[in-house]
């Protein structure tokens, strides 16, 4: 009686590799339901090599099962190609290994990864005129899943190649860190999701909720208000030197690293500036105890010259006049004349640039 009721169970339900099963396989992201393909009859297969021939027309890969198409991917590229058998079976280990940690269904961590692993924005190059431009565009469906299959596949060849890791415990590292861990941390993903919105913090240590700039006249011209100038890495590729004025809002502490980069021998090499600026920024933090941002903040509001002196011509006579010195050049000057004077002071000094 009991081989009549498991021989009807395994008629009517479906398991991959007679383990696990389709019918709890839930996708979250809606836009993405037509896409990874699991509802279907077809589609929910005993063993993951149906030899469809799923390259002839356009998206008529979205009828490969979803295990296939992760099988197909590991293929790629060179000594692997056309080796489908080992494919298969490194995808079995790697849903082994994770059921194993989990305790779950691995084809709904699966599903999980993929949802999650694929872009939503991309951009394009549009002409107008003579000019070409960047313009964000929204990611299709279908490229979000085929992008995260490839990344997913791509990654976990890489990190395995010539190490001890297999592919397999690789792979199953991939598919925990975008799947399960999306899927049972729900609590800190929101709670990480409220914090990364509410506080920015540079390199993920010192906050800018608490600076401020005694001096008002500056407040415009020391950027670290809105959103966009509160980074977490001081590189946002901003082409500031297009405009008059635009350079305002790049962020100060990434206005620092710039002028740093000048001049000869250090030019363009941004990432070493970005490392002394850490290491700068790590020294003040250990000496003072206090925000090193506030402390930079401070140096840049006393480092300006508040009076200059321009030239004024009256008749014949040519003499000085005092003039106020404009908030942008005080900012200026502050920012050259620290970085310059920290170059001269360590070139060919014991003291490092940093200290």
């Amino acid at each position: 009686e009991m081989q009549v009721k498991g021989e009807l169970q395994s008629a009517t339900e479906h398991k991959l590799f007679g383990k696990w099963s389709y019918s709890d396989l839930n996708v979250s992201d809606t836009g993405l339901e037509g896409y990874i393909t699991f509802r279907s009859m077809k589609s929910q297969v005993f063993y993951p090599h149906t030899a469809g021939r799923y390259q002839q027309r356009s998206f008529r890969k979205v009828g490969c099962p979803f295990v296939e198409r992760m099988i197909n991917s590991l293929m790629m590229h060179g000594r692997n190609a056309g080796k489908k058998l080992m494919a298969i079976k490194i995808m079995k280990q790697t849903l082994e290994i994770i059921h194993l940690m989990t305790g779950k269904n691995p084809l709904q961590v699966l599903v999980t990864a993929i949802e999650k692993g694929g872009p939503r924005e991309d951009s394009t190059r549009i002409q107008m005129g003579g000019v070409i431009k960047k313009q964000a565009v929204d990611v299709s469906p279908l490229r979000r899943v085929n992008s995260a299959i490839y990344m997913m596949c791509y990654g976990a060849r890489e990190s395995s190649f010539r190490k001890i890791k297999t592919v397999s415990t690789q792979s199953t590292w991939d598919y925990y860190s975008k799947g399960l861990m999306a899927e049972d941390n729900k609590e800190m993903q929101v709670k990480g999701e409220l914090q990364s919105a509410t506080e920015h913090k540079l390199f993920g240590k010192w906050s800018y909720s608490d600076l401020n700039v005694s001096d008002t006249g500056l407040e415009g011209y020391i950027t670290f208000r809105s959103m966009k100038s509160q980074v977490f890495y001081p590189h946002t590729a901003g082409r500031y030197q297009q405009r008059s004025f635009r350079k305002v809002g790049c962020p100060f502490v990434e206005r620092m690293i710039n002028s740093l980069m000048m001049h000869g021998r250090n030019a363009g090499k941004k990432l070493m500036a970005i490392k002394i600026m850490k290491q700068t920024l790590e020294i003040i933090h250990l000496m003072t105890g206090k925000n090193p941002l506030q402390v930079l903040v401070t140096a840049i509001e006393k480092g300006g010259p508040r009076e200059d002196s321009t030239r004024i011509q009256m008749g014949g006579v040519i003499k000085k006049q005092a003039v106020d010195v404009s908030p942008l050049r005080r900012v200026n000057s502050a920012i050259y004349m620290m970085c310059y004077g920290a170059r001269e002071s360590s070139f060919r000094k014991i003291k490092t640039i940093s200290e």
